[in-house]
Order: C-alpha cells, then sequence, then structure tokens
C-alpha cells in the first residue's frame, strides 16, 4: 500500500472514530457556509418583497427576462453560479443600481438609458454579479449593524413581524449602497466578460458620462466615481 493511500485510509479511520459529541470540522465549516448562503438568500427575498411595497403605484417597477438571462450568463464564469440572479428594472429616470444578498438586482430606466452598447450593458450586470460573489451586500448589512435586527425579522413568523422595524432596515441598507466596494466590483467584474478589455474601455466611457452628469449633484450618492474611472484605467488586462 502506497503512503498517499495509507494517510487517506487513516483520515478516514480517524473521522469514523471520533466520539459521538465530536463534530468534524469539515462538515462543520460546509454546514456554516450553507447556512449563510441560506440566510443571505432569506434576506434578500425578504428585502426585494419590502422594496415592493415601499414603491407608490405610480413608480413601475418589473422583472425583466433578456437583463435577468444575460446576467446569469455572465455569472456562470463566476464562483456562484448557482445563485438565482434576477433583474428588476424601476421606472425612474435617475441612474442607478441596487444589488441585493441573494441575487436581485435593481436597476432604473434611467440608467439603461444611458447605457450606449452591450459592452456597458455587461459591465453593468458583471459588476453586480461580483458584489453578489464578494458577498458586498452581506458584509454591508452586518458592517452597519443592521444584520441581528434582519436575522430577528426571519426568526419571527410572517404575520407577526414589525413591517416598521424592516423598514428601517431596507432604508439604512440602501442609503449606504455607496459603502460597497465597487472598485472591486468593477475591477472583477469585467473579468467575467468575453472582451475584458473592450469591456473595460467601454466602462470608462459610461462611468465618464455618469461622472459630469451626476457627480456633482450627488457626490454622496455615486460610490466614487472619480476614484474608479482611475482604476479602470490603470488596469492591465493579459493580452
Amino acid at each position: 500500500m502506497s503512503k498517499k493511500y495509507f494517510a487517506l485510509l487513516l483520515i478516514l479511520v480517524c473521522l469514523s472514530t471520533q466520539p459521538a459529541h465530536a463534530v468534524n470540522p469539515v462538515l462543520r465549516y460546509f454546514s456554516q457556509l450553507l447556512d449563510e448562503t441560506r440566510a443571505e438568500i432569506a434576506i434578500g427575498e425578504l428585502m426585494r418583497e419590502q422594496l415592493l411595497k415601499e414603491f407608490p403605484d405610480n413608480l413601475k417597477i418589473a422583472s425583466d427576462t433578456v437583463l435577468t438571462q444575460r446576467m446569469r450568463k455572465l455569472a456562470e464564469n463566476s464562483s456562484r453560479s448557482e445563485i438565482n440572479y434576477s433583474v428588476l428594472v424601476i421606472d425612474s429616470d435617475i441612474p442607478d443600481e441596487i444589488p441585493l444578498p441573494g441575487g436581485t438586482l435593481i436597476l432604473t430606466s434611467g440608467l439603461l438609458a444611458a447605457i450606449t452598447n452591450d459592452e456597458q450593458r455587461d459591465f453593468i450586470l458583471a459588476r453586480n454579479v461580483m458584489h453578489i460573489v464578494l458577498k458586498h451586500p452581506m458584509k454591508l448589512i452586518k458592517n452597519e449593524g443592521l444584520y441581528p435586527a434582519i436575522l430577528n425579522q426571519l426568526k419571527t413568523r410572517p404575520e407577526n413581524r414589525n413591517p416598521q422595524i424592516f423598514r428601517t432596515q431596507l432604508r439604512d441598507y440602501l442609503r449606504n449602497i455607496p459603502k460597497l466596494n465597487h472598485k472591486k466590483a468593477d475591477l472583477q467584474g469585467i473579468l467575467l466578460t468575453s472582451s475584458p478589455e473592450k469591456t473595460r474601455k467601454a466602462a470608462i466611457e459610461l462611468l465618464k458620462s455618469f461622472s459630469i452628469r451626476i457627480w456633482p449633484v450627488l457626490p454622496w450618492d455615486t460610490g466614487d466615481l472619480p476614484a474608479r474611472i482611475v482604476e479602470l484605467e490603470k488596469l492591465k488586462l493579459p493580452e
């Protein structure tokens, strides 16, 4: 018997002869990952549901099948392709994008109207795939101290939940969207596309248009556009 197979057999024997109360650290690790993903998806569904309730009747919001399929296609190149990505579009002139935990992306018609080519569209979708892959929404929720209250809402039966509490948590999350790591999502999102260099140039063009139209008016609400543009301009991609 080779040393490699003997070592493997020894590990299996040790695992199988643990005391009944002992926990396999490998199984515990994957169990925790699974629990976190379940919580992330559940929180995202709760936030999506509450967000839809918040919108007035005169604002249209609907699923976009084409963008959803494209986002899922881009996600196939990521480490979280199994997530059920979906895109909702709000009828609003203000260019904006809101990634929720668990894979829902909310875009405005104003943002889509500003897009001039497929590369810019893929940049927006791919960068938000990376927000989800890197768990930026969940990190934001935890960093802003929103996680305990949201978790309590999840543990409460739906009929007993306090809508005002969750409405406050949702608004705090939306208000802090600029704190997401947009630079990292930009840079890694580009790598999910079929032509990273073309996408990089298209992304720079798109963000520069926003920096002219939006940055002077809403500098606190755009994730530091000038710095993001600089990072994209410095990015060196393989030939």
